[in-house]
């Protein structure tokens, strides 16, 4: 019970946290997400959708600042156009709650639902269709199989203690955006987790 009350209480202040971030920053938003990242409920993930993009933070409850540090991803959704009616599309928006971003990957149109995973890889991806020209082609739906990302769970327990860390890769230990400590305390928790 007192777990959840814990989630309860961290979700809320998260949304506050987003809430203001979104004003401070005039984003013109449609849907807002905040979740716990994988194996806690100390470092949150913030996904704001607008008509075109999505911003994507993270935000540590032990941050001594409730500004976020937001990256920007384009949508792409106009690589849906002429399928939009095609029922594997309407689904997946429908089952995303319009969480969702697509790419053409070699010829592939591939929707991803923003909610779960890290960008870019995020645990569920459908590929909805084939690219031709002008407009893609629909096919039936097939999950598309992607790296997990697992290797970014360092940086994940490393980014609950520091909020400087931005999302590059934490394997690249030479970063001068990182202090001697930090470089260690990362070297010693890839060695411990990974």
């Amino acid at each position: 019970m007192l777990y959840i009350i814990w989630c309860i209480g961290a979700k809320v202040h998260v949304n506050g946290v987003a809430e203001e971030n979104i004003k401070q920053r005039s984003i013109s938003h449609v849907n807002i997400l905040t979740v716990p990242t994988p194996f806690n409920t100390l470092l949150w993930r913030i996904v704001i959708v607008d008509d075109h993009s999505y911003y994507e933070g993270y935000y540590s409850l032990l941050d001594p600042s409730r500004k976020v540090s937001m990256s920007r991803h384009p949508l792409n959704r106009e690589l849906l156009s002429g399928i939009e009616n095609h029922w594997p599309v309407r689904r997946l928006q429908w089952f995303t709650h319009g969480f969702f971003r697509v790419r053409n990957v070699g010829g592939d149109v591939v929707l991803a639902d923003l909610r779960m995973g890290l960008e870019p890889n995020y645990v569920f991806q459908f590929k909805v269709a084939d690219m031709a020209n002008p407009h893609a082609l629909p096919l039936p739906n097939q999950r598309y199989e992607t790296e997990r990302g697992w290797e970014k769970l360092p940086w994940v327990w490393n980014r609950i203690w520091y909020p400087d860390l931005d999302t590059v890769s934490v394997s690249d230990k030479s970063s001068t955006s990182y202090t001697r400590n930090q470089r260690d305390f990362i070297h010693r928790s890839q060695t411990t987790i990974g």
